[in-house]
């Protein structure tokens, strides 16, 4: 069974009609749900407070995002002419399809249609090859930051929760490309990392918990306790 993973998220149902338009018209399965607030902002880190969002299978993100780039027409005698797009140079229009995923699809369909005008074309092959690179970009794992090794053990042994929760972190969390396809965030050696982290905070802490509990019993068990 394919996951399912979120497409695309959105304030208002109005917005999200032209996207469930097109999974409509092309049989292409999708969930359309409204979001926790609560749950939303947990996972987006306090980011914009979305109330809706669209899930497909994974799989079907590369083709839902051809489609939906086909289905934009836009006729640039309609947008107004002070919009920031006509100010942009060759190089930089360019630059938007190289990045489709940083701008919204209604500035890369003007970005093509101005370069078209000033006759600069890109096949469909052309920009699926700008967007198969700056997936394989995407894909690249982070390191840990300033944080090193070393810092990664000294913070378990001082602050255990906390190093808990990093560790987990740093050798669990997963991103979904806009291509649908899910990689861990971290490279292998952050990952490494962030497993010992885990594991040496939890010893930490039942060995520090062991130690309370014995002394609170040999209290009690003395009538040391008031």
């Amino acid at each position: 069974m394919n996951r399912y993973a979120t497409y695309e998220q959105f304030f208002t149902p109005e917005q999200a009609e032209p996207v469930l338009g097109v999974l409509k018209d092309n049989n292409i399965p999708f969930e359309f749900t409204s979001l926790s607030k609560a749950v939303d902002q947990l996972i987006s880190g306090g980011g914009p407070d979305y109330a809706y969002e669209i899930k497909i299978p994974a799989n079907q993100f590369e083709t839902v995002n051809r489609l939906l780039r086909e289905n934009i027409k836009i006729n640039l005698t309609e947008i107004d002419p002070d919009y920031y797009l006509f100010a942009f140079d060759d190089k930089e229009l360019i630059d938007v399809l190289k990045h489709p995923d940083e701008w919204g699809r209604l500035d890369f369909a003007i970005a093509r249609e101005i370069l078209e005008t000033r006759g600069i074309q890109f096949s469909a092959e052309e920009l699926d090859a700008f967007w198969n690179t700056k997936m394989e970009k995407l894909a690249q794992p982070s390191k840990a930051g300033n944080l090193g090794v070393w810092g990664g053990y000294t913070v378990s042994v001082l602050v255990c929760f906390i190093a808990v929760i990093t560790g987990l972190v740093y050798w669990k969390s997963t991103k979904t490309l806009p291509n649908g396809n899910r990689y861990f965030v971290y490279d292998e050696e952050t990952r490494k990392l962030g497993k010992n982290m885990f594991y040496l905070s939890l010893i930490i802490m039942a060995v520090v918990l062991t130690i309370v509990l014995a002394r609170s019993y040999v209290l009690v068990s003395n009538n040391l306790i008031p």
